[in-house]
């Protein structure tokens, strides 16, 4: 068993997710780490295939011209996120995302919280790839302040870009639930608090795409999300399945 998985969902992103698999090979982690991509589309797939850092890819079936964003299906990476977590040796699993680079310490940085046998799960904040300032602004607050606000209060949200749990918390909340088209990993974080402690770590940021924030727009994600989190605050309701 090794001590920590990498797990990378990746649908259609065969231009990006290279950068992605750069940044996870030069890390500085003296421990041993398995990196899993679970990819959809051929040019995905291959890209995956052909990365010297990358132990296992699971390949989804859906063909990428059904798999780009205008035509993706409102199943959200929760699926994927779990079917790479069921194959996983590692007794953390950590997560990320195909458009996002992380920083040369940031598996160390994760794994360090699980030092304390307490802790159940790390977060971090999200920087955007795209560095005008408008999308550094809006990320400090959105993908930063608002964490740091909220979690004090019992809100603890773990972007998916950039979490991650131990193992056996888990599998003792079943993984992330797959009817969620979006919020699967706030929701993941919440059931994770029965378990134990949750940590926000400030000081490990990954950078991300701000492709979506620029197509939708900064104030319609906002009410995006304000709206996802009433309807999953709301016993009965779910986020809504139109999500971007």
């Amino acid at each position: 068993m090794t001590d920590i998985s990498v797990i990378i969902p990746a649908k259609a992103e065969g231009y990006r997710l290279g950068q992605t698999l750069d940044s996870i090979s030069e890390q500085q982690f003296d421990s041993t780490a398995e990196v899993i991509v679970v990819a959809c589309g051929g040019a995905t797939i291959e890209v995956a295939r052909r990365h010297a850092v990358v132990d296992r890819v699971l390949e989804e079936t859906v063909p990428e011209s059904t798999a780009s964003e205008s035509n993706a299906t409102e199943r959200g990476p929760g699926q994927a996120r779990n079917r790479g977590s069921r194959v996983a040796t590692g007794d953390i699993l950590l997560f990320t995302d195909a458009d996002t680079v992380v920083p040369p310490t940031w598996i160390q940085d994760h794994y360090r919280h699980y030092l304390t046998p307490a802790i159940v799960g790390v977060g971090g904040p999200l920087e955007p790839l795209e560095r005008q300032l408008r999308h550094r602004l809006c990320f400090r607050v959105l993908s930063d302040w608002w964490y740091r606000v909220s979690w004090p209060v019992g809100f603890v949200q773990q972007p998916g870009p950039n979490c991650s749990v131990r193992r056996s918390a888990f599998e003792e909340v079943d993984g992330f639930d797959e009817s969620l088209p979006f919020l699967e990993d706030t929701d993941l974080s919440l059931r994770l608090r029965s378990t134990g402690v949750l940590v926000y770590d400030r000081t490990c940021p990954v950078r991300t795409s701000t492709r979506r924030q620029q197509r939708v727009g900064y104030f319609r994600l906002f009410i995006t999300y304000l709206l996802g989190y009433l309807a999953y605050l709301c016993p009965g309701r779910s986020p809504a399945e139109s999500y971007f």
